[in-house]
């Protein structure tokens, strides 16, 4: 059977894949240097902050205390600007008022997907291309060598109205633009300071530098993941959808062979060969708010557990495969999907709460009080609706939670019957003779 999406469902996953595909990094502490790293993934680089950095991104609200120690008094308009930057990260430095720029570009740059490896005068003639053409602006080109890579270092110095200056260090590696950037235009002086960028490039560490075959060996195998991922999607859904056409058909069976009972039973009954004389038990059950909350939380979330156990396992070790061969898109689907599944498999609790309470009436009623009578070859339901009556045969499966036993006379819906309420020296006998009348193991 196949879900159709809610359109709150489809918010949610479209809110949540904007979340996972927004630049983002993992930070892991070091307190005996009153330092952190930065984790860069998309970029498979790591960077050494300083613990005094104030971080800035473009996920970050607009109230966030980090925009003030900035100085920054328009997040709003300064997110954009990161938009229009491909703006990673920036780190403002409190101690010298300075902000670093962290930015990743990857379209025009994956044509020539490597210069970490280019000497002094091949880094020199690439880094004099990317300086823009400008009759204000004045530059000097260099290299910086990095413990990893060559990365071009270029100064730009604004000799118009705005006279600015702005040192850029970055390279290409991975097929990505890796920059960054220091400037003066908010600092109110002249002076750069090119110490605290140089250090702050030092402590950039690539994770992994590829080769441009590794990198097309790296998609491929990322392609034939997701690939599997989805394949495998694709069959679990079609087992799923074979298991329930099995059990449509025998839920079929089953409707007829217990229409058939009801109609004999009728039959015997309409003619006098059924004791009704006295039952085997009477039980009576309050249902009040407390009974309807603990049926649907049983109901909504626990009545098919074992089959949601096994199915989040069978889902858990596909997407946990797929991680392991390293694709982080399969991972950033599969949370998704799960996000959006258990949302829809799970969402219905509180409206199928307010139908019940609607259906019996206990938003002006405290409470309501059913009657069951267990007779030998049947039994009845009175109080919270017109008299009911029913065969054995039309019990579906017994289940027991918090004090009530539960009759489902339907794979969805249940009969509610407070145990408590059956004298305890009788309890034994009344569970027993539910499970033998009822047929069900």
């Amino acid at each position: 059977m196949f879900v159709f999406f809610k359109r709150k469902a489809a918010v949610l996953l479209s809110l949540f894949l904007i979340v996972c595909l927004l630049p983002g990094s993992v930070a892991r502490a070091d307190e005996a240097t009153g330092t952190h790293v930065d984790e860069y993934s998309m970029q498979y680089l790591e960077i050494t902050v300083p613990d005094t950095y104030v971080k800035l991104t473009q996920s970050l609200r607009d109230g966030d205390a980090s925009w003030e120690k900035a100085h920054i008094d328009n997040p709003s308009q300064t997110k954009d600007e990161y938009k229009t930057l491909n703006l990673v990260a920036a780190y403002f430095d409190p101690d010298s008022n300075s902000t670093i720029n962290f930015i990743s570009k990857s379209s025009s740059a994956f044509n020539i997907f490597d210069i970490s490896k280019y000497s002094d005068d091949e880094m020199i003639e690439f880094a004099k291309t990317i300086v823009p053409q400008d009759t204000t602006l004045s530059s000097e080109v260099g290299v910086y060598k990095h413990p990893q890579m060559n990365m071009f270092k270029i100064e730009c110095t604004f000799t118009g109205d705005n006279e600015d200056k702005e040192l850029i260090y970055g390279t290409i590696i991975n097929g990505t633009l890796i920059q960054f950037s220091t400037d003066t235009k908010h600092i109110g002086s002249m002076t750069l300071n090119a110490e605290l960028l140089e250090k702050f490039v030092s402590n950039v560490h690539m994770t992994r530098i590829m080769t441009y075959e590794e990198y097309q060996e790296n998609q491929k195998k990322g392609l034939l993941t997701i690939g599997a991922f989805f394949g495998a999607g694709i069959l679990l859904m079609l087992i799923l959808l074979f298991i329930s056409k099995y059990r449509q058909k025998q839920k079929k069976k089953r409707v007829k062979a217990v229409s058939e009972d009801l109609l004999a039973f009728r039959k015997k009954k309409q003619a006098g060969e059924v004791n009704i004389s006295e039952p085997v038990f009477e039980v009576e059950t309050v249902y009040d708010k407390k009974l309807l909350e603990t049926y649907t939380t049983y109901n909504s979330w626990l009545r098919n557990i074992k089959r949601d156990l096994v199915l989040a396992a069978i889902y858990l070790l596909i997407v946990g495969y797929a991680v392991y061969l390293g694709s982080k898109v399969v991972l950033i689907l599969g949370v998704a999907a799960a996000v959006v599944i258990i949302y829809l498999r799970y969402s219905g609790a509180e409206k199928y709460l307010d139908n019940l309470i609607k259906r019996y009436d206990l938003k002006k009623k405290k409470s309501l009080t059913a009657t069951f009578k267990f007779y030998d070859e049947f039994f009845t339901l009175s109080g919270i609706d017109s008299i009911s009556e029913y065969i054995y045969r039309q019990i579906f499966r017994v289940c027991n939670y918090q004090g009530y036993m539960l009759l489902y006379i339907s794979e969805e819906n249940a009969l509610v019957i407070d145990i408590e309420k059956v004298p305890e020296d009788k309890r034994i006998d009344f569970v027993r003779f539910i499970m033998e009348k009822s047929r069900v193991d």
